[in-house]
């Protein structure tokens, strides 16, 4: 029986996001035409943008992230072979459209794929202090979901996972204002975890496994020191270990902001609804 489902759909998660979208839209075209935009009820010109570049757009209230994932992940199980999946201001280079062209031709559904995301903060690229990190965004359908938790949500699949060459620039438009709200609710979210205890459902900590699984170890570990000291000791770790530094001005307002003021803002919220 001939296969019905396409190749591939790029999923983009947007809510006012005119800014950025056409950027991250004509990236994505250059690997599928499918490009399906989940929307949380934008109020700016978004709608106008994806529409006008002949994207599929659905509309859906947020409520998390792992919410409009999981959502949109089962919608197209059955309508793709493959799914990849980006928020609004996320831009593929050459190197990863590429790489990802080169493993749907291969037709081999073994593994899903880690792809290195490289950040950006007030309109420079962070290339030091451990900025860039990796994340599950590329798999074959009926392989992977989104855990659920407060924050910090990645993709889980039941495929062995494989890194895959090239990057992802998370561009973060947001002015500082801006993004210290995002952070600012994201600190509540993050407080509100107990410990970073983590359901099995969920991806573990492993020292020696992948580089999210690895990730979670270190976070793990970085909750065994006490909270007035952490906070400064990821900072020094980041700025000075890991060649924060090297990022000029920039590199420091990253780390400080980043690592020393979001990590001490959680550690706060902990402490005030202990207390």
């Amino acid at each position: 029986m001939k296969n019905s489902k396409k190749k591939i759909v790029v999923v983009i998660l947007t809510f006012n996001s005119e800014s950025i979208i056409k950027k991250t839209i004509l990236a994505a075209k250059k690997i599928t035409k499918n490009i399906l935009i989940l929307d949380s009820f934008s109020k700016d010109n978004t709608l106008k943008i994806v529409k006008f570049l002949k994207c599929k757009v659905k509309k859906k209230k947020f409520i998390n992230y792992s919410s409009q994932r999981n959502y949109i992940i089962k919608k197209c199980n059955n309508l793709y072979e493959w799914q990849l999946h980006l928020d609004s201001d996320e831009i593929l280079n050459k190197e990863l459209i590429k790489n990802i062209k080169n493993i749907l031709n291969s037709n081999e559904k073994k593994y899903s794929y880690l792809i290195k995301r490289k950040p950006y903060f007030l309109n420079k690229k962070i290339n030091f202090g451990g900025a860039s990190n990796w994340h599950l965004r590329f798999f074959p359908a009926n392989s992977t979901f989104v855990e659920h938790g407060n924050y910090d949500q990645h993709f889980k699949s039941k495929l062995e996972t494989k890194n895959i060459s090239g990057l992802l620039y998370d561009m973060n438009v947001q002015n500082l204002n801006d993004w210290i709200a995002s952070h600012n609710k994201w600190s509540t979210l993050e407080a509100r975890e107990q410990n970073n205890k983590f359901s099995k459902n969920m991806i573990q900590p492993k020292l020696f496994g992948n580089n999210i699984e690895r990730l979670r170890f270190y976070k793990k570990l970085y909750y065994l020191f006490p909270s007035m000291i952490r906070p400064f000791l990821l900072f020094i770790y980041k700025y000075f270990f890991l060649l924060g530094f090297l990022d000029g001005k920039i590199g420091f307002y990253y780390c400080f902001f980043n690592s020393l003021w979001f990590r001490a803002l959680i550690d706060a919220k902990k402490y005030e609804k202990r207390y």
